[in-house]
Protein backbone atom coordinates (compact mmCIF):
# COMPACT_ATOMS: atom_id res chain seq x y z
CA UNK A 1 0.00 0.00 0.00
CA UNK A 2 1.24 3.51 -0.77
CA UNK A 3 2.91 4.75 2.59
CA UNK A 4 1.07 8.49 2.06
CA UNK A 5 -2.24 6.71 2.62
CA UNK A 6 -1.00 4.12 5.30
CA UNK A 7 0.32 7.00 7.36
CA UNK A 8 -2.28 9.25 6.87
CA UNK A 9 -5.63 6.51 7.57
CA UNK A 10 -4.80 7.32 11.26
CA UNK A 11 -4.56 10.70 10.70
CA UNK A 12 -7.88 10.70 8.72
CA UNK A 13 -10.32 8.93 11.04
CA UNK A 14 -9.17 10.89 14.20
CA UNK A 15 -9.84 14.40 12.23
CA UNK A 16 -13.22 13.35 10.92
CA UNK A 17 -14.26 12.42 14.49
CA UNK A 18 -13.09 15.68 15.44
CA UNK A 19 -14.36 17.41 12.95
CA UNK A 20 -17.70 15.92 13.39
CA UNK A 21 -18.03 16.69 16.84
CA UNK A 22 -16.68 20.47 16.22
CA UNK A 23 -18.75 23.49 15.58
CA UNK A 24 -16.18 25.82 16.24
CA UNK A 25 -12.37 25.34 16.56
CA UNK A 26 -9.61 27.57 17.94
CA UNK A 27 -7.32 27.82 15.80
CA UNK A 28 -4.64 30.61 17.47
CA UNK A 29 -5.09 32.09 21.02
CA UNK A 30 -2.35 34.39 23.07
CA UNK A 31 -2.61 36.54 26.12
CA UNK A 32 -3.52 35.51 30.30
CA UNK A 33 -6.45 33.04 28.69
CA UNK A 34 -4.59 31.21 26.13
CA UNK A 35 -4.26 27.86 28.52
CA UNK A 36 -7.60 27.79 28.56
CA UNK A 37 -7.86 28.26 24.86
CA UNK A 38 -5.29 26.21 23.30
CA UNK A 39 -4.90 25.86 19.65
CA UNK A 40 -7.02 22.90 18.48
CA UNK A 41 -9.60 23.38 21.53
CA UNK A 42 -13.55 22.41 19.90
CA UNK A 43 -15.85 24.24 21.50
CA UNK A 44 -19.78 23.80 21.29
CA UNK A 45 -22.49 26.48 19.25
CA UNK A 46 -23.54 29.32 21.48
CA UNK A 47 -21.24 28.90 24.26
CA UNK A 48 -19.96 32.03 26.35
CA UNK A 49 -16.49 32.88 26.80
CA UNK A 50 -15.11 35.08 29.11
CA UNK A 51 -11.85 37.13 27.96
CA UNK A 52 -9.36 39.40 29.88
CA UNK A 53 -7.23 42.32 28.87
CA UNK A 54 -4.47 41.71 26.11
CA UNK A 55 -6.68 37.99 25.53
CA UNK A 56 -6.67 37.19 21.63
CA UNK A 57 -8.49 33.85 20.30
CA UNK A 58 -8.92 33.45 16.71
CA UNK A 59 -12.15 31.19 16.07
CA UNK A 60 -12.98 28.86 13.01
CA UNK A 61 -15.83 27.41 11.85
CA UNK A 62 -17.39 26.44 8.10
CA UNK A 63 -17.58 30.09 7.29
CA UNK A 64 -14.12 30.99 8.28
CA UNK A 65 -12.12 32.72 11.16
CA UNK A 66 -13.21 35.40 13.45
CA UNK A 67 -10.85 37.02 15.77
CA UNK A 68 -12.32 38.08 19.16
CA UNK A 69 -10.16 40.77 21.63
CA UNK A 70 -10.44 40.82 25.48
CA UNK A 71 -11.72 42.09 27.97
CA UNK A 72 -15.15 40.91 27.18
CA UNK A 73 -17.94 38.38 26.86
CA UNK A 74 -18.60 36.89 23.84
CA UNK A 75 -20.07 33.72 21.66
CA UNK A 76 -19.17 31.42 19.71
CA UNK A 77 -21.81 31.11 17.63
CA UNK A 78 -21.23 34.63 16.95
CA UNK A 79 -19.08 33.89 13.07
CA UNK A 80 -21.89 32.65 12.06
CA UNK A 81 -24.57 35.95 11.75
CA UNK A 82 -22.43 37.56 8.93
CA UNK A 83 -18.94 36.87 8.79
CA UNK A 84 -17.93 36.27 5.69
CA UNK A 85 -14.88 34.50 4.01
CA UNK A 86 -12.87 35.08 1.69
CA UNK A 87 -14.18 32.78 -0.47
CA UNK A 88 -17.57 33.46 0.21
CA UNK A 89 -16.94 37.23 -1.17
CA UNK A 90 -16.11 35.51 -4.35
CA UNK A 91 -18.31 32.93 -4.86
CA UNK A 92 -21.74 31.99 -4.83
CA UNK A 93 -20.78 28.20 -3.63
CA UNK A 94 -22.54 26.06 -0.63
CA UNK A 95 -20.51 27.00 2.46
CA UNK A 96 -19.57 23.06 2.33
CA UNK A 97 -18.67 23.80 -1.25
CA UNK A 98 -16.63 26.40 -0.72
CA UNK A 99 -14.71 24.88 2.68
CA UNK A 100 -13.35 22.28 0.59
CA UNK A 101 -12.56 23.87 -2.40
CA UNK A 102 -11.50 27.32 -0.73
CA UNK A 103 -9.55 25.69 1.72
CA UNK A 104 -7.21 24.45 -0.75
CA UNK A 105 -7.26 27.00 -3.69
CA UNK A 106 -8.46 29.87 -2.00
CA UNK A 107 -5.79 33.33 -2.16
CA UNK A 108 -4.91 34.62 1.19
CA UNK A 109 -5.91 38.43 1.47
CA UNK A 110 -3.08 39.44 4.65
CA UNK A 111 0.45 39.00 5.09
CA UNK A 112 0.47 35.66 3.66
CA UNK A 113 -0.97 37.21 0.32
CA UNK A 114 0.41 35.53 -2.66
CA UNK A 115 0.75 31.74 -1.25
CA UNK A 116 -1.75 29.21 -1.00
CA UNK A 117 -2.31 26.10 2.01
CA UNK A 118 0.24 23.12 0.16
CA UNK A 119 3.01 25.97 -0.52
CA UNK A 120 6.49 25.28 1.44
CA UNK A 121 7.62 28.62 2.91
CA UNK A 122 11.11 28.08 2.21
CA UNK A 123 11.99 31.05 4.28
CA UNK A 124 10.46 29.33 7.52
CA UNK A 125 11.90 25.64 8.70
CA UNK A 126 9.32 23.61 10.29
CA UNK A 127 6.45 20.84 9.30
CA UNK A 128 5.23 20.81 5.93
CA UNK A 129 1.62 19.31 5.84
CA UNK A 130 1.03 16.69 2.38
CA UNK A 131 -2.41 15.35 0.80
CA UNK A 132 -1.31 15.30 -2.65
CA UNK A 133 2.67 15.39 -3.14
CA UNK A 134 1.65 16.80 -6.69
CA UNK A 135 0.32 19.51 -4.87
CA UNK A 136 3.10 20.71 -3.40
CA UNK A 137 4.89 24.02 -4.31
CA UNK A 138 7.59 26.13 -2.86
CA UNK A 139 6.65 29.82 -1.67
CA UNK A 140 9.38 32.88 -0.96
CA UNK A 141 8.16 36.29 0.42
CA UNK A 142 11.04 38.24 -1.24
CA UNK A 143 11.07 37.64 -5.17
CA UNK A 144 13.03 41.12 -5.74
CA UNK A 145 15.98 38.86 -7.66
CA UNK A 146 16.00 35.95 -9.55
CA UNK A 147 17.15 32.91 -7.09
CA UNK A 148 18.69 29.55 -7.66
CA UNK A 149 17.48 27.06 -4.56
CA UNK A 150 18.86 23.98 -4.02
CA UNK A 151 16.06 21.08 -2.47
CA UNK A 152 18.25 18.36 -0.64
CA UNK A 153 16.65 14.89 0.87
CA UNK A 154 18.60 14.81 4.31
CA UNK A 155 20.15 11.50 4.80
CA UNK A 156 20.56 10.65 0.97
CA UNK A 157 22.36 12.27 -1.65
CA UNK A 158 19.29 13.23 -3.80
CA UNK A 159 18.92 16.89 -4.29
CA UNK A 160 17.22 19.44 -7.20
CA UNK A 161 17.25 22.53 -8.09
CA UNK A 162 14.41 25.10 -8.61
CA UNK A 163 14.94 28.59 -10.51
CA UNK A 164 12.90 31.72 -9.10
CA UNK A 165 12.59 34.80 -11.96
CA UNK A 166 12.81 38.09 -10.32
CA UNK A 167 9.59 39.03 -9.15
CA UNK A 168 8.40 34.97 -8.87
CA UNK A 169 7.38 33.92 -5.59
CA UNK A 170 5.20 30.84 -6.25
CA UNK A 171 7.18 27.42 -7.56
CA UNK A 172 6.30 24.08 -8.18
CA UNK A 173 8.01 21.22 -5.98
CA UNK A 174 10.94 19.63 -8.00
CA UNK A 175 9.25 17.07 -10.03
CA UNK A 176 13.16 15.00 -10.44
CA UNK A 177 12.67 15.06 -6.10
CA UNK A 178 8.98 13.56 -4.97
CA UNK A 179 8.04 14.52 -1.65
CA UNK A 180 8.06 11.36 0.44
CA UNK A 181 6.22 10.54 3.49
CA UNK A 182 8.50 11.13 6.54
CA UNK A 183 11.32 12.60 4.76
CA UNK A 184 13.28 15.87 6.01
CA UNK A 185 14.80 18.30 3.24
CA UNK A 186 17.26 21.10 3.12
CA UNK A 187 16.58 24.52 1.29
CA UNK A 188 19.60 26.45 0.22
CA UNK A 189 19.02 29.98 -1.39
CA UNK A 190 16.28 31.16 0.04
CA UNK A 191 16.27 35.06 2.03
CA UNK A 192 16.77 33.17 5.33
CA UNK A 193 19.79 31.05 4.70
CA UNK A 194 19.16 27.15 5.11
CA UNK A 195 15.66 25.79 6.20
CA UNK A 196 14.63 22.70 7.21
CA UNK A 197 11.04 21.22 6.02
CA UNK A 198 9.92 17.87 7.18
CA UNK A 199 6.83 16.23 4.94
CA UNK A 200 3.80 14.98 7.02
CA UNK A 201 1.32 13.43 5.49
CA UNK A 202 -2.44 14.19 5.97
CA UNK A 203 -4.60 11.99 3.45
CA UNK A 204 -8.05 12.31 2.44
CA UNK A 205 -8.11 15.99 2.95
CA UNK A 206 -10.53 16.81 5.25
CA UNK A 207 -14.04 17.89 3.84
CA UNK A 208 -14.80 21.21 5.66
CA UNK A 209 -12.36 23.81 7.44
CA UNK A 210 -12.42 22.70 10.96
CA UNK A 211 -11.09 19.31 9.78
CA UNK A 212 -8.00 20.77 7.75
CA UNK A 213 -7.70 22.97 10.80
CA UNK A 214 -7.08 20.12 12.62
CA UNK A 215 -4.80 18.31 11.21
CA UNK A 216 -2.54 21.27 10.45
CA UNK A 217 -2.75 22.06 14.05
CA UNK A 218 -2.23 18.30 15.09
CA UNK A 219 0.56 17.86 12.18
CA UNK A 220 2.61 21.37 13.64
CA UNK A 221 2.30 22.36 10.37
CA UNK A 222 2.62 26.17 11.56
CA UNK A 223 3.44 28.26 8.05
CA UNK A 224 0.38 26.39 6.64
CA UNK A 225 -1.99 27.29 9.50
CA UNK A 226 -1.28 30.88 8.95
CA UNK A 227 -2.16 30.82 5.32
CA UNK A 228 -5.43 28.88 6.39
CA UNK A 229 -6.67 31.44 8.74
CA UNK A 230 -5.43 34.44 6.65
CA UNK A 231 -7.49 32.96 3.60
CA UNK A 232 -10.41 32.42 5.54
CA UNK A 233 -9.95 36.04 7.82
CA UNK A 234 -13.56 37.33 8.90
CA UNK A 235 -14.34 40.54 11.24
CA UNK A 236 -13.16 41.02 14.56
CA UNK A 237 -14.71 41.83 18.02
CA UNK A 238 -13.51 43.35 21.03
Amino acid sequence: MNRWIMAGCGIALATSAVAAQAAVLVVRSSGPSAKAFPAGRALPENQAITLRGNDVVILLDSRGTRTLRGPGSYSTSASAGGSTSAMSALSGQSNARRSRVGAVRGGPTGATSGRNVWQADIGRSGNVCVANPADVGLYRAESSVAKRVTVKEIGSDRFATVDFAAGQKNAAWPATLPVAAGSRYEVKGGASGAVTLSARPIAPVPAGLEGLAQSLIRNDCQAQLDVLIDTFAGPSAS
